[in-house]
């Protein structure tokens, strides 16, 4: 008898991933952590071709980035044959770009129309800045304050498309997306109007030039197929069935192309787990997934919860925390692989201390065999890793920064070493460069043209730019001379008390020269730039000679954290999503930090939690400490709701080492 081709794959399904991949109609699986997610919406594509006879051709499968896409294509080609592959296997805008290549003048493009990447749309929406700030619609801004504008406002303007908006319509919307993302911080809700505002002439300059953005891709063809009937079903038509990977992160415009596609025919399904719904400040609505069964009335909903990834210990840990999400669909993980070990939960009375314990346990699990590329520390915040990596740095331990800039290397700490470094000599040619940086940062009117009068009259008098800046505007008049008197006369103050600490000494010059400011005025937008403000004042009280921070700042923006395998991984929470190590370490679990005190979702905070737990397979440890940011804290309200069999305290070799652990062979339970 010969066997069809994809049949092997159904076969080696679990009971319940079998019945998934086998359901007809509109189906959601709830796929949990490590679940097999991927394997079975393989298998659901497969069964429609080997088992149903749907061609190939008439199947599309969508997920959010190209390496997923890869992934999902390459196994179906091993299960039915390269030729028998889908063709339509893609993310969403590379089947929206496929559209909107089919029908160009839905968007009024015309054929070969460009597509803009991101810094087409940032320079298109710099040029509208500029042109407003000309006609007086805001004060006048350059420097970083302006580059963050520039990113503010075109990722609201992408946010307009992601949730369906068209220019026209933006300012009738822009109050219900406040609310919904900017809270009251005065500069992120003047982004917001100013988007609003700028939207109408971002999309002509983009139909000027023959270009799509990438919101464009998917918005007008969802639009079209809204709008007109015809053109839905002649789309609509073209498919037998529509499979959607990680649905529990789709945004309105997403799920609104994914339904109308599938009206006619009703075969969609989607595999996601709301307990993993992350993403909800870019768009992401964890209430698609959530009420599958109200918008698509007879469907089915499969969970998945058989875990092939993390151990008993661990899996207890993770359904005990998101059991708390108020909203959540009702899955409990489980494991036939055994208890395994319990989570670590160490308490340190730092950060220092924090990162020098968790190198050094790190160290200890190197020396044991455990491959380095096995290992990963995840954090909710950037700020964080800064310790990290100086510890790691120094036990000598090779390290990867994924998807972040190294603490030395980001522009805030490189804007505030400037500062700092030109209040220590403002008067010497070696501080002509961090003059540069700083000038205009808050904007203070010194643009390009202004900068080379600057450099002119140092060069002819043979004296610093910060000097130079100083005559220059001694008895000019206008609002720009008034804010750079007031700057150089504050560095000439703080400079002329050099017995001040050098962590007083930086956050002064933060606080008065407008800097510190500049990012508070920001709101969301400017946090993380004032934690990593607040990391390096930390640090800075550490040190004594001025030189030797700039020393340190020096050889650690020189990191030995090329890419490649053999190195621990350093990453956020969010980062991590989708990974898994053997040995996780999880630090910052107190109060404010995690869960944020920054978010006002509560319930995405916990899925955070959930996703952290997760991404360990053997062995996982949770930190925290009792003094961090200058304020005692305590522990993460997460960790209370662990039960207490999951959980040891401290180190487990510490515990092995212990009476108690020779007694009864299990260490002792975390208690607060």
């Amino acid at each position: 008898m010969q066997t069809v081709p994809g049949e092997g794959m159904l076969a080696g399904l679990t009971p319940p991933q079998r019945q998934a991949a086998r359901k007809e109609g509109a189906v959601v699986v709830l796929a949990g952590a490590g679940t097999g997610k991927t394997r079975t919406l393989v298998a659901g594509v497969v069964d429609r071709i080997a088992r149903r006879g749907i061609p190939p051709s008439r199947i599309l499968a969508v997920t959010f980035t190209n390496r997923a896409a890869e992934e999902m294509r390459s196994r179906i080609a091993d299960a039915v044959g390269a030729d028998r592959a889908p063709g339509w296997i893609g993310t969403f805008h590379a089947h929206g770009r496929r559209q909107l290549r089919n029908d160009p003048d839905i968007a009024r493009l015309r054929e070969g129309f460009g597509i803009a990447d991101a810094e087409d749309s940032r320079r298109i929406v710099r040029r509208l800045l500029q042109a407003a700030m000309a006609d007086g619609a805001f004060e006048e801004e350059n420097g970083e304050v302006f580059r963050q504008r520039v990113k503010s406002v075109t990722t609201r303007i992408a946010l307009f498309k992601d949730d369906l908006v068209l220019p026209q319509q933006a300012a009738g919307v822009v109050e219900e997306l406040v609310q919904r993302y900017a809270g009251d911080a005065p500069d992120d809700v003047m982004a917001w109007h100013l988007a609003a505002a700028l939207y109408p002439a971002y999309q002509a300059a983009l139909r000027e030039a023959n270009m799509a953005d990438f919101g464009d891709l998917l918005l007008w063809p969802t639009v079209t197929m809204q709008r007109d009937e015809a053109y839905r079903r002649d789309w609509g038509r073209r498919f037998d069935a529509i499979l959607a990977d990680e649905f529990q992160d789709v945004n309105r415009l997403q799920y609104q192309w994914l339904r109308l596609l599938s009206q006619d025919h009703g075969e969609i399904f989607s595999v996601g787990d709301d307990a993993q719904s992350i993403y909800g400040w870019r768009g992401a609505n964890v209430a698609y997934i959530r009420n599958f069964l109200n918008d698509f009335p007879g469907g089915a909903m499969i969970a998945l919860e058989q875990n092939f990834r993390s151990t008993g210990h661990i899996l207890s840990a993770a359904n005990a925390v998101i059991a708390l999400d108020s909203g959540r669909l009702e899955k409990t993980l489980f494991t036939a692989s055994g208890p395994g070990e319990p989570i670590e939960v160490v308490e340190f009375s730092g950060g220092l201390e924090e990162a020098q314990g968790i190198a050094s346990e790190i160290g200890r699990r190197l020396l044991e065999g455990v491959a380095p590329d096995d290992i990963a520390i995840l954090y909710r915040f950037n700020f964080m890793s800064r310790l990290l990596e100086e510890q790691l740095l120094k036990a000598r331990i090779p390290y990867e920064l994924v998807n972040d800039t190294a603490f030395w290397q980001r522009g805030v700490i490189r804007d505030a070493l400037a500062l700092l470094r030109l209040a220590s000599c403002p008067d010497d040619l070696q501080s002509d460069e961090a003059f540069r940086r700083v000038i205009n940062q808050p904007a203070r009117g010194v643009g390009a043209k202004t900068l080379a009068k600057i450099e002119a009259v140092a060069e002819q008098e043979y004296i610093s730019l910060f000097a130079a800046a100083e005559r220059m505007f001694a008895s000019a008049t206008g609002k720009s001379a008034g804010r750079v008197r007031a700057f150089v006369a504050t560095i000439r103050e703080i400079s002329a008390v050099d017995n001040a600490p050098l962590a007083e000494r930086i956050r002064e010059l933060l606080d008065r020269t407008g800097y510190a400011d500049m990012y508070r005025a920001a709101g969301e937008d400017g946090r993380a730039a004032l934690e990593n403000l607040e990391e390096l004042v930390g640090l800075a009280a550490e040190f004594t000679p001025l030189g030797d921070l700039f020393d340190h700042a020096a050889l650690g923006s020189v990191s030995g954290a090329a890419s490649g395998e053999g190195r621990v991984r350093l990453m956020t929470i969010h980062a991590a999503k989708g990974l898994e190590y053997g040995h996780v370490f999880l630090m910052g679990w107190e109060d404010r930090l995690f869960p944020s005190a920054s978010n006002p979702d509560a319930d995405e905070e916990r899925r955070l939690a959930y996703v952290a737990l997760t991404r360990g397979r053997r062995r996982v440890a949770i930190t925290w400490c009792a003094w961090r940011g200058g304020r005692c804290a305590d522990p993460s309200v997460f960790l209370s709701e662990i039960p207490p069999a999951a959980l040891c305290h401290g180190w487990l070799r510490k515990h092995r080492k212990g009476p108690s652990a020779t007694r009864t062979g299990h260490p002792a339970p975390y208690v607060r």
